[in-house]
């Protein structure tokens, strides 16, 4: 129990524990013999069973009074001096000296306590009356009852139940409590006084100080539930009791802040534990069994240590002035003193209610990272639009913004400088997907995933970065904001390409990355973290000037703003505005420009509100200057290198090349050799559907004049829906062309790619089948036509004017799909692929990263993919032309079959659907054309038209 009661720190109940024990144990009991026995040991057994739990019970020891012995009134003195002779001297009738009068003379003083820090304050009436002289009583510390004295003599005890009243002045001004509740006892007749607690105003200073010091133990103010409350009979003697509750109660609002943030600390570094500088690893304070808390939050509690060490340190110097009494401090002059740190922890709180308090406890990390930086970014901002009047709340937060950033600024440090993202507690808003390997086609595309944070509905949204490095928040509805990182957003592409551009360099084993990071390592040598502090305190800190030179640009500012005033009051006078502080405000807000005299004096002048806010955000302009440089100047170099290597060692622009050399078909002679060999056989009724033959016929054509790529082509074939196999033209689709792209070049190649680059190449291969048709039509066919003819004068008098008749249509028609074939191959060969592929190969070479070199490669498949007529929405323009590519196989294909094959019929049914065809697409290429909606049309509808008006 002794034992118990000291960890409890309840000294006295210990003492008196162990005193009142011991006597019992050695006090004699009836019908027991001895000390200590078992009847001793069993008697407090049964008292402490008894007992409710003595550690939780407030004991006060009372003064037990001790049988008084019997007064021995035998004279021994005279008993034992019997017989002897005394001298008494030559006094007689002096009293004897005695010991004990000397001590009581000694307890009649006054005992000093000046060493409480709680003076008696004494009129001078009183001064006068004082005559003895004060003594100080020394103790020593060993003594039993050491404690109680220094208990008794140091502090009057107000935080006790009945606590005796202390001596105070007598004068009106020391007791107008009293005053004012003998006023209301005599005015209000039903007025009852309550029974109150006396403290002096140095004590309530000095809790006060305790309070913003972050101690949860008071008397007069009291926590419950995290929440700070004023004792309600608290009183001093010369202040009222409404008076003295409202300063407590202002007061009580900030300790509450001190207290919220005090717990914050302790949560975080784990439970009052010394915090660590961030990044320094040090994660032992933490509780065991819980996971510790994120980097951003162990940074924002760093920074609010640093503060609350200095301002505790202020609290200290304070209460040592109190304590010394050097002079009078009273309660309004130390609120006056702490009035800015007062303020300043305000806004502390409202930061920590906003960005820390207010978030759902199963919030994940990146979200409560992005909440925190962001609210602190738009304090920032908010407080730094004011102007001169909270530059000390913007240098605050200002430094609190740059603590807990540095995790964020070496989470990217780390990896646009060595290709690592390092985030284990997963707080960046870039997260790696560790699924996809880097050596993976899809890296670039799936590897990292761009969280958004939706504020209005209190939810996440995983945006993948589809090489796109953008923030997302375009694709949000109208009701859902999505928003990150502030300060990253204008850089946030360049983070995201550098990264990935560092970590896939790393993965090549490329001569660049390793001349990146040497580079890295020489020539930067610091973090970001560290360039960025450098830079802003280059920025902040300005050569010292003289004070002569400071009071002249003083003046010459004065001169300025009061001759800027008079022209701004003119011109609100004129329209009827008589406002000076207006006036006054505006001077201030365009002084800085330095043409503003000028064109406003001119009569003219026009506020250009396009430009930046005149407000100036130097928050944002520090970021602009010392941060983002920093991050786009190791943007370039490392895309600089990835693009250098994809060229150069892996030969991107030549496999690009070679997609539209097979593709689209560029390489026209070794394409021309595939393509006709089949043709020839289709013509020839000869099965040509045979994957072997075909492979043999690519690599034939293509290993004569390209040889590297001979392997890397070859050709599929997909079956095709019946329903299409009625029309001959569509007997094509079954191809599929193939080409290997090696990786990272596959990156910018994709299989997606490849599909839209199988549609034009099927486009094509199907209007050149056509074109190839017409061209292989010859006209010695209907020669042997007339030498039947010949035979047979009346005969050929009879048939020879139809037959002619018929051949002139056949070959008009003829000339007709030849014009339409040859209109279309030129509009598709020169207009679109030519054209469009020349101004792709520019916008390659200018290409300053690999994802916009993506863009670029996508953007300039998706166009001739318009231009070709194969997006869903122009289908109807396609199928129109498709009819037509139809229309001339199956007149090839009656050309060929010879004379007998001919019927007037089919020949008008040929010339009626070319010209329904032909006519529809001339309307509808001519409204669009006049529409703007496809300018590239414009030479397509051109020649189609001249066409259709021979017709």
């Amino acid at each position: 129990i002794y034992e118990k009661l000291m960890v409890h720190s309840d000294l006295s109940k210990a003492g008196s524990w162990r005193r009142l024990t011991e006597d019992f144990l050695n006090s004699p009991l009836p019908n027991t013999q001895g000390t200590k026995t078992d009847t001793h040991y069993s008697i407090l057994s049964l008292l402490l069973f008894l007992s409710d739990s003595p550690s939780n019970t407030n004991f006060t020891e009372r003064p037990r009074v001790k049988d008084a012995e019997p007064e021995d009134n035998f004279d021994w003195a005279k008993y034992l001096m019997e017989g002897e002779e005394i001298d008494t001297g030559p006094f007689p009738d002096t009293p004897e000296w005695s010991e004990d009068e000397s001590e009581d003379d000694d307890r009649q003083q006054p005992i000093s306590r000046e060493d409480s820090g709680i003076q008696l304050d004494r009129t001078p009436q009183e001064d006068h009356d004082t005559t003895s002289k004060v003594v100080p009583v020394a103790w020593t510390v060993g003594e039993p009852d050491a404690r109680a004295w220094l208990e008794q003599h140091v502090v009057t005890p107000y935080w006790v139940a009945h606590a005796p009243r202390f001596p105070h002045s007598l004068h009106l001004h020391s007791n107008l409590l009293n005053v004012w509740d003998q006023h209301l006892y005599n005015t209000d007749p039903l007025y009852l006084p309550e029974e109150k607690a006396f403290v002096t105003e140095t004590q309530v200073i000095r809790e006060t100080l305790w309070l913003f010091s972050g101690v949860k133990k008071h008397f007069i103010f009291q926590h419950h539930d995290g929440k700070v409350s004023v004792r309600n009979n608290v009183v001093v003697t010369h202040l009222t009791s409404n008076c003295l509750h409202s300063v407590l109660e202002h007061i009580a609002v900030y300790g509450q802040a001190v207290f919220r943030l005090q717990r914050f600390i302790d949560e975080v570094t784990g439970h009052g534990s010394e915090p660590c500088p961030p990044g320094s690893g040090s994660s032992h304070s933490y509780r065991k069994g819980s996971e510790p808390p994120f980097r951003t939050y162990q940074a924002f509690v760093w920074a609010l240590n640093k503060y609350f060490t200095s301002f505790k340190e202020e609290l200290t110097t304070i209460e040592r002035e109190v304590i010394s009494n050097d002079e009078t401090v009273t309660l309004s002059a130390v609120l006056e003193r702490l009035s800015t740190h007062l303020a300043q922890i305000k806004v502390l709180h409202k930061v920590f209610c906003t960005g820390v308090a207010e978030v759902p406890p199963a919030t994940p990390n990146v979200v409560r990272a992005s909440h925190l930086l962001n609210t602190l970014y738009k304090a920032i901002i908010d407080y730094d639009s004011v102007g001169h009047a909270s530059e000390q709340t913007v240098a605050l937060l200002f430094s609190l913004w740059t603590e807990t950033v540095r995790p964020y600024l070496e989470i990217v440090d780390e990896w646009i400088v060595h290709g690592h993202l390092f985030d284990p507690a997963k707080e960046f808003i870039i997260q790696r997907n560790k699924d996809v390997l880097v050596n993976h086609r899809d890296f670039w595309y799936a590897t990292y995933t761009l969280y958004s944070v939706s504020e209005m509905v209190d939810n996440e949204e995983k945006l993948n970065d589809a090489a796109s490095g953008s923030s997302g928040g375009e694709q949000g509805s109208s009701n859902r904001q999505l928003t990150m990182v502030s300060f990253l957003k204008p850089v946030l592409k360049q983070i995201i390409m550098a990264g990935k551009s560092m970590q896939l360099l790393k993965n090549l084993h490329c001569k660049e990355a390793e001349d990146s990071e040497r580079s890295s390592r020489d020539a930067e040598r610091k973090s970001l973290y560290a360039l960025f502090l450098e830079s802003v305190q280059s920025r902040l800190s300005s050569p010292e000037e003289s004070p002569t030179d400071k009071m002249t640009e003083r003046q010459a500012t004065t001169r300025s703003l009061i001759k800027m005033q008079s022209i701004m009051a003119q011109h609100l006078e004129t329209k009827d505005v008589h406002d000076p502080l207006l006036a006054i405000n505006f001077a201030r807000l365009y002084l800085e420009q330095s043409d503003f005299h000028e064109r406003f004096s001119g009569g003219d002048f026009i506020v250009d509100r396009s430009s930046q806010s005149v407000t100036c955000q130097t928050f944002e302009l520090t970021l602009r200057s010392c941060l983002y440089p920093h991050i786009e100047r190791r943007y370039i170099e490392c895309c600089g290198n990835l693009m250098k290597t994809l060229k150069k060692d892996y030969k991107l622009l030549e496999y690009l090349q070679a997609m539209r050399n097979y593709f689209l078909q560029e390489a026209g002679d070794t394409m021309y050799d595939f393509y006709t060999a089949i043709f020839d056989k289709v013509q020839e009724k000869v099965s040509w559907q045979q994957p072997s033959f075909l492979n043999v016929l690519l690599q034939e054509a293509v290993g004569q004049r390209y040889p590297e790529d001979s392997s890397r082509l070859s050709v599929f074939l997909e079956p095709l829906d019946p329903s299409r196999k009625k029309h001959p033209v569509n007997n094509l689709e079954v191809l599929t062309l193939s080409y290997k792209v090696p990786w990272p070049v596959d990156i910018v190649i994709s299989s997606e790619c490849q599909k839209i680059y199988n549609q034009v190449f099927l486009l094509l291969l199907q209007i050149k089948w056509a074109k190839y048709s017409l061209d292989t039509l010859r006209f010695s066919d209907f020669a042997e036509v007339t030498k039947k003819l010949e035979g047979s004068p009346v005969e050929e008098a009879k048939l020879k004017q139809p037959i002619n008749q018929q051949i002139h249509r056949m070959c008009l028609l003829r000339v007709k799909l030849m014009h339409f074939v040859n209109s279309l191959h030129n509009y598709i060969m020169t207009r679109i692929l030519h054209s469009t592929g020349l101004e792709f190969q520019h916008q390659v070479q200018e290409a300053k990263d690999l994802d916009q070199l993506i863009k670029i490669h996508y953007r300039y498949l998706a166009t001739i993919h318009d231009r070709c007529l194969l997006r869903e929405k122009v289908s109807f323009v396609k199928e129109a032309i498709m009819k037509v590519l139809n229309l001339v196989l199956i007149f090839s294909d009656r050309w060929q079959a010879g004379f007998g094959a001919w019927k007037i019929e089919s020949i008008d049914k040929m010339e009626s659907d070319f010209k329904n065809c032909h006519m529809f697409l001339v309307t509808i290429l001519n409204k669009a054309v006049c529409r703007g909606s496809f300018p590239h049309l414009e030479s397509l509808a051109l020649s189609l038209m001249a066409g259709f008006e021979q017709c």
